[in-house]
Formats: C-alpha cells, structure tokens, sequence
C-alpha cells in the first residue's frame, strides 16, 4: 500500500507535538469506488507513535465507523468526565483507551502493532493531558469523518 503525504490529509493526534503522542493520518479511502459499508469504509490511515524514545510508524488500515464511535465516545467523556473511548480497530493496529476523573485529567493508554496478528506491539502511557485536550481530538475526528463519510450500512 502506497501512501503519499497529502497536505489536506486529516489529522488525529493524541498528545502534543514535542512529548508523547499517537497521530493517525487519514489519507483516503483504500476502496475509493466500493460504496458498500464493509469494503467502502477502509481508510489509508498510518499510524505514527512517539512514546519516550520509541518512535515508529505503521501503514495501518482504520476503518472510518471505528473512528465515528471513537469520536463520539470521546464527546461523551468530554461532557460527563465519566466512563471511557475506546478506539479498537478491527485488524489490531491499534487500541487507543481515554478515561477522564472528575477533575478532567485524563489517562490514556493504547497498544499499537507493527502488522495485524503480530507478536511485535508497543504498549503505552500517554501522560499529562487533560479535558482540554479533547475538543481538537474531537474536532480532527470530525473533519476526517467530513472528508470521508461513512458508506452503507452494516446490514446491507
């Protein structure tokens, strides 16, 4: 899987540049004529990790529903300060957790492979972020989402 870097590509990150981070690039639709859900909703999206002194990038395939859930269970924890988000991507690249307390600090924490099915995955603590973090996580979400709607339906 080609991908080129893109200027207008959306993107997702989880931290701050400079300390710890995971960025998700969205770079286009991997079927870009499938309009069904399960073939239509595969995205070209690699995954960058700076962790300490890990950094790495993965040429992940997201789907776009999964980022739809991410994003709107990220809305929630940003209102309530209660419960979690959980972005979990079907083949296993990545699996992001963000829980809030009441007084708005967040803990994340994720684990990313380097391929699907594989043994090699980076487990990781995102620390020093907090409630204000979360409306440009929100926010990039909902331009990738803008830019890449989701096709179909499940049960079609």
């Amino acid at each position: 899987m080609a991908v080129v870097e893109r200027a207008d590509s959306p993107e997702i990150r989880i931290g701050e540049i400079g300390g710890d981070y995971v960025s998700i690039r969205v770079m286009g639709r991997m079927h870009p004529n499938a309009n069904d859900y399960w073939d239509g909703n595969w995205l070209i999206s690699p995954i960058e990790v700076a962790i300490g002194g890990f950094r790495g990038e993965v040429p992940a395939g997201l789907r776009m529903d999964e980022l739809v859930r991410f994003r709107e269970a990220l809305e929630s924890l940003h209102s309530s300060l209660q419960g979690e988000a959980v972005l979990d991507s079907m083949e296993g690249w990545i699996q992001v957790r963000v829980a809030a307390d009441r007084r708005g600090d967040l803990k994340v924490t994720g684990k990313a492979l380097d391929q699907p099915g594989s043994a090699n995955a980076l487990t990781f603590t995102i620390d020093g972020l907090d409630q204000t973090h979360l409306p440009a996580v929100i926010s990039a979400l909902g331009a990738a989402e803008a830019k890449f709607p989701v096709r179909g339906q499940p049960d079609q």
